[in-house]
């Protein structure tokens, strides 16, 4: 036997030996005397495996004859993982079963460690699907946190919002017994959490594993918690372009998840923060698609959605008013635009005082509806005469239509009805003035552009010419692009402005003719410039609707621009976003090709009778130009300009530049750069101007 004892000795392995009927330890080497020093007249189970009675996993039932049997085992006492190796021999004339016992821990800390990593690998890609189906925000955050909240054993997952002032939690998944708390934490002050910003500030997880760790430094957090049952914690920061925006955290997951949840909470943190802004981006959009930013009453969006609602069914008692501001083209050609705006607000006013505000609708330039539901005759009457009697006392005049039915009638019946007598009293307005620019309401003069022959004709008389309004980057206050604007020489050799005969022209559909003068001659001019040395900017031209939509219209201006073969980088094509015009739902395939062929997009007039919020979702754009008469607005009205920050925040986020039309003085320009807008042009830098004088004044 000594030569026995000296190999078994000499092995780095535990090694035993154990009588197979008592259990009594016989033996045991070197190696597991220094484990297990007290082992003499014990019962391996007892010392090995810290049990009283034998293992479940015992090899003397298994083992039988040269057979060998092998276990795994975590030790209890060693906290080692150990392979087992069991075979019988003869000990002194006995049976008995000896034991080589290999340490695996390390292999076996690997093992688990691949897959809890796989596990939560599984788990993200899991989460980030959830992210990405099709559904609501609010279904799809219920069905992410109840995913979280049972892979991590947790008692409670939420989200919170985080403004700097107050918290709140907007979304929160519950284990089943768990009481929920989303209702009492609205708006609660964000002093409660300091001790955790500035961890967040450093994208670090805060992890609380015993809120008795927080009783003396956080008192009012640890009260918090503590009437919440939470015992322990970890939360992770949203951000959104390095601004903290909340939060996500999970209340009394075990102990031993801890440091996983870490990780994980890390890794997820950054696609909530991603879809909680696109979230957040989307509210600004419908905030600003429903809302006038003029007169603060619905817009064209709102009226639109909330007619689709009732179309389908009969209305009764259901009253409609349509009102018109009359002149305003005069009113801002003769006294500027901030009077015309003065005008319309005045108009709305008015509307609001004898209507209820959340029934009345700006729905064009001028226009103004007022819808009453469930309005008995009488009431909606007198409404109407107060209406009337409010604007009399105004220096402003209006043409009104309108209708009600006290028997079921469609929606849509009476509020054609009411826009036909609308018209009606605006047709006898315009009946002795002079013709308005406003073609919809022009008399019998003879028009100055009957056929594409007579337009063809002046072309080559040039009677056309253009001019260019410079572009001036807000933080430099450099010229960083211009507008190609066309002008016609009348008879009497006055210079006319667009709106002067491009609505005659998209009446008569010639304005295809004037729109290709203008792009040709813009490509000639920017040639010109590189021929001569200079360092061009941008130029953005105007293309009408109805230009767009000729099917021939990509292969004409990649005709012309094959003609001068300038950078496609240094023209924008310019498409108007007011709907009096087709908005741009019908040409979205002619402007996506544009961008195919290196052209970029600019989106004219935005907010001047609406703002679209589909808009962003279909196309593709560069540039969006407020228009003139909502860059006005941004001065006067606190609501407009926070809605404008909002609309520069996502450009910012979409990569698109925004411009501002229509600056004329310091002021406006310094609220322009508060909000973050792009580019501005305008009075206040510099009147339209020739091609030649551009190039004297800004290309150098």
């Amino acid at each position: 036997m000594p030569d026995i004892y000296n190999i078994l000795d000499s092995f780095p392995e535990l090694v035993y030996i154990a009588d197979i009927d008592t259990y009594d330890i016989l033996y045991i080497n070197t190696a597991g005397k220094k484990l297990f020093s007290e082992y003499k007249g014990r019962k391996c189970y007892e010392v090995l495996h810290c049990f009283t009675a034998p293992c479940d996993k015992c090899p003397v039932k298994y083992i039988s004859g040269k057979k060998c049997h092998t276990w795994k085992y975590t030790n209890p006492h060693t906290g080692k993982t150990y392979l087992f190796r069991n075979s019988l021999i003869d000990w002194n004339g006995k049976d008995a079963h000896l034991c080589i016992a290999f340490d695996i821990t390390e292999d076996e800390n690997i093992r688990h460690e691949l897959e809890a990593h796989l596990n939560m690998e599984n788990f993200i890609f899991q989460c980030i699907a959830e992210m990405h189906r099709n559904q609501p925000y609010d279904e799809m955050f219920n069905n992410l946190l109840d995913i979280i909240g049972k892979f991590l054993e947790a008692d409670r997952v939420y989200i919170f919002n985080y403004n700097g002032v107050t918290i709140s939690n907007i979304y929160e998944w519950c284990k089943k017994g768990i009481s929920p708390v989303i209702n009492i934490m609205q708006n609660v002050d964000a002093h409660i959490i300091d001790k955790r910003i500035p961890e967040y500030q450093r994208r670090k997880c805060v992890v609380i594993k015993d809120i008795e760790e927080i009783k003396d430094t956080s008192p009012r957090e640890y009260a918090e918690l503590a009437r919440q049952n939470t015992k322990s914690l970890i939360t992770a920061p949203l951000f959104d372009k390095g601004e903290l925006i909340g939060y996500i955290g999970a209340d009394n997951p075990p102990n031993e998840k801890i440091e996983s949840i870490e990780l994980f909470f890390t890794t997820i943190s950054y696609f909530i923060s991603s879809v909680i802004i696109k979230e957040n981006n989307e509210k600004r959009l419908r905030e600003i698609g429903y809302i006038d930013t003029l007169t603060s009453l619905y817009n064209r969006n709102k009226f639109i959605e909330d007619i689709t609602l009732i179309s389908g069914t009969l209305q009764l008692d259901f009253g409609v008013l349509y009102t018109d501001l009359n002149g305003l083209k005069e009113i801002n050609d003769r006294h500027g635009h901030a009077t015309g705006d003065k005008a319309l607000i005045t108009i709305a006013n008015a509307i609001v005082k004898a209507f209820d505000r959340k029934n009345a609708y700006r729905v064009g330039g001028d226009e103004f509806v007022v819808l009453c539901p469930k309005c008995k005759e009488n009431v909606f009457l007198e409404n109407v005469t107060r209406l009337k009697n409010y604007i009399s006392e105004t220096e402003y005049t209006a043409s009104i239509g309108y209708k009600h039915s006290s028997e079921p009638c469609s929606a849509s019946t009476i509020i054609r009805i009411a826009d036909e007598k609308m018209y009606h009293d605006k047709r006898l307005f315009y009946k002795h003035k002079k013709q308005s620019v406003r073609y919809r309401y022009k008399n019998n003069m003879p028009p100055m552009f009957p056929t594409q022959e007579t337009l063809k004709k002046l072309i080559s008389e040039e009677r056309f010419f253009l001019l260019f309004q410079p572009r001036f980057d807000t933080k430099t206050k450099e010229m960083c692009g211009s507008e190609a604007l066309i002008r016609y020489y009348d008879n009497a050799n006055v210079i006319l402005s667009p709106m002067n005969f491009l609505p005659e022209m998209e009446d008569n559909d010639i304005v295809h003719v004037i729109d290709f003068y203008v792009f040709r001659h813009a490509c000639k001019y920017i040639s010109q410039w590189i021929k001569n040395g200079k360092n061009p900017k941008p130029v953005s031209i105007n293309i009408s609707h109805k230009t767009l939509l000729k099917p021939d219209f990509v292969e004409n201006i990649m005709n012309i621009w094959y003609d001068y073969h300038i950078p496609k980088e240094l023209i924008e094509i310019e498409v108007s976003e007011d709907k009096e015009y087709g908005g741009v739902n019908d040409i979205l395939d002619t402007l996506s090709e544009l961008k195919m062929n290196g052209f970029k997009i600019a989106v004219d007039n935005f907010g001047y009778r609406y703002a679209d919020l589909y808009l962003f979702a279909d196309l593709k754009f560069d540039i969006l130009k407020l228009d003139k008469d909502l860059v006005h607005k941004i001065a006067t009205d606190e609501k407009t300009r926070k809605l404008s920050a909002s609309l520069a925040h996502i450009c910012k986020n979409e990569n698109i530049r925004l411009v501002a039309e229509g600056v004329e003085n310091e002021s406006g320009l310094r609220i322009l750069q508060d909000i973050g807008c792009d580019e501005v042009q305008g009075y206040l830098f510099d009147k339209p101007i020739t091609w030649k004088q551009l190039e004297q004044k800004y290309l150098k």
